[in-house]
């Protein structure tokens, strides 16, 4: 009897559910590849790196990915090559990913304190989960310094207190810092002066009001403070509320 011949073509092969599993996984590799870029990315510069705007979802749930894998194989096979390799992937991914958030956590920090110093309130690429966090740091230094230090709160370190004068016979409404200058113009008037913010800056207290200095703000102060920050080059004038010219 004659056996007929299998027709030539692909080999069948079948896989079982466990060999499924040690199939290389398409997103993996990607993702742990761009937490290696984004590592060194950050590394490089001072400012903030730009990376996704989902990073910490998409590191969060590909990590949750990686350690379900590396758990199931060792179910499996305890004592098996595959799962321990697995296992050092989660772990050296995870070590990644701590990285590159340490490292922008320290940088969002160290922009907080500069901006709560007189810096400018810019974070570029930031995300918004770090904008949160900066906001949050920020208010909190800057509480710090009107609580606990308020004689820091000054509009410029060239600027120094006014001497007081001896005591007029009647009581003045006009600040001590008008009366230290009394040949100054701006003196002899109390109307408001508008100026215009040139560069961001620490507050200034204005009588019982704090008042954040941003660029572009137009802000009507008393003369006096208007004339420091001109002087300061902080700010330029604007207009007064009488029509009468500013100092400059």
């Amino acid at each position: 009897m004659t056996i007929p011949r299998a027709k030539p073509g692909r080999p069948h092969t079948s896989y079982s559910p466990s060999a499924l599993r040690s199939l290389p996984r398409c997103g993996m590799p990607d993702q742990f590849s761009l937490l290696l870029e984004w590592r060194r990315s950050e590394a490089a510069t001072r400012s903030l790196a730009k990376i996704p705007h989902d990073f910490y979802s998409g590191t969060t749930a590909y990590l949750l990915e990686v350690r379900r894998s590396y758990e199931a194989d060792l179910r499996e096979n305890p004592s098996g090559r595959k799962g321990e390799i697995s296992r050092q992937t989660y772990q050296r991914a995870g070590q990644i990913a701590r990285d590159v958030v340490e490292a922008r956590t320290q940088k969002i920090l160290t922009f907080a304190f500069q901006t709560s110093i007189g810096g400018a309130r810019e974070l570029p690429n930031a995300l918004p989960e770090e904008r949160e966090v900066y906001e949050r740091v920020l208010a909190v230094l800057f509480e710090h310094r009107r609580k606990d230090a308020p004689y820091l709160e000054t509009p410029t370190a060239a600027l120094t207190p006014p001497v007081a004068l001896p005591a007029p016979s009647t009581p003045s409404a006009i600040p001590a810092v008008v009366a230290s200058r009394p040949s100054s113009p701006t003196a002899r008037s109390a109307a408001p002066v508008f100026v215009r913010i040139l560069q961001d800056g620490r507050p200034i207290e204005v009588g019982a009001e704090t008042i954040d200095l941003r660029k572009e703000d137009v802000l009507s102060l008393p003369p006096e403070t208007a004339q420091l920050l001109i002087q300061a080059r902080i700010a330029e004038s604007v207009g007064s509320t009488d029509g009468r010219p500013n100092v400059t």
